[in-house]
């Protein structure tokens, strides 16, 4: 089942970015807005699966950015508010990051501390 909705969100994304770049084609608005190597993920107002399938995709580049293994780059959502009515979203806001790295270093150090008192109970014996 996973397949599935993987292959239906990949067919949406392509669908979605065949549109854009021939809306684009004919009257460039909001390309020159998106920055070099930005992730570009689309979403709807009538499509809330899409939606949250490339938000849930989104949130994964943005914690892979965090831990270091794929490079920081823009994470930009285009956002249909009505049929024919695009918008751009900035997604990767520096709190966001911040926030998530916040999070990985406490569980870090909780993680390092529960180790650290394994070792002093095996030492104990």
């Amino acid at each position: 089942m996973r397949e599935n909705n993987d292959t239906n969100l990949t067919g949406k994304n392509l669908d979605r970015l065949t549109d854009f770049l021939n809306q684009e084609l004919e009257n460039s608005t909001l390309a020159s807005q998106i920055p070099d190597g930005a992730h570009i993920f689309y979403g709807s107002y009538s499509d809330t699966d899409l939606t949250q399938g490339n938000l849930k995709l989104a949130t994964k580049i943005l914690l892979g950015m965090t831990l270091g293994y794929i490079e920081d780059a823009q994470l930009m959502m285009l956002f249909e508010q009505e049929q024919g009515k695009q918008t751009l979203l900035n997604l990767s806001g520096i709190l966001q990051k911040e926030q998530a790295q916040a999070f990985i270093s406490r569980f870090q150090e909780q993680r390092q501390k529960e180790m650290t008192a394994e070792i002093n109970k095996f030492l104990a014996v």
